[in-house]
């Protein structure tokens, strides 16, 4: 019995660190050359470099904080740039409109610090944003809000930006 025991952990330690390997190569940038395909407007793929850095801030991150790279066209989590658009505005202020209900508060949109979006039969907006609940400093908050090709709106998550520990 206890030889089988033995065999059982061994096992299962070889498959943790398989995992662990298997982890790690997901943020490998090995020293293959890139291949790079450039699209006729002139938008090329992103290297394995940068997609190594795309995967990591998405899993660092939950997908809030992911930087935008200029110039290449994929399909993904794609950062925004244009805080000033009318959905992304109304979706973040439902977020915290929902956020005030769920926890009996009353805080006001600020301003957008950052935004991601993925297409999936509508806009998935990662959006962290600032808002004010009469104190002098606002908050940071992030939501994650579906925009549909009904416009439908729907919050699947507002918090308070959680902090490094």
């Amino acid at each position: 019995m206890r030889e089988e025991g033995k065999e059982e952990d061994t096992q299962s330690e070889i498959e943790e660190e398989k995992g662990n390997e298997k982890d790690q190569r997901v943020y490998e940038h090995t020293s293959e050359e890139d291949e790079v395909y450039v699209w006729p407007n002139g938008n090329r793929s992103r290297t394995h470099e940068e997609w190594a850095r795309y995967y990591k801030q998405i899993k660092e991150s939950e997908g809030f904080d992911v930087d935008p790279f200029p110039g290449t066209c994929e399909f993904g989590l794609t950062a925004i740039t244009d805080f000033d658009d009318e959905i992304l505005i109304r979706c973040t202020k439902l977020a915290i409109e929902h956020f005030n209900k769920e926890n009996d508060m009353s805080y006001v949109f600020v301003k957008i610090e950052k935004a991601t979006c993925s297409v999936a039969a509508g806009l998935w907006y990662y959006v962290t944003f600032q808002a004010v609940d009469g104190e002098a400093e606002p908050k940071i908050f992030q939501a994650k809000v579906f925009y549909g090709v009904q416009r439908n709106i729907r919050v699947a998550l507002c918090r308070l930006k959680p902090t490094a520990s």
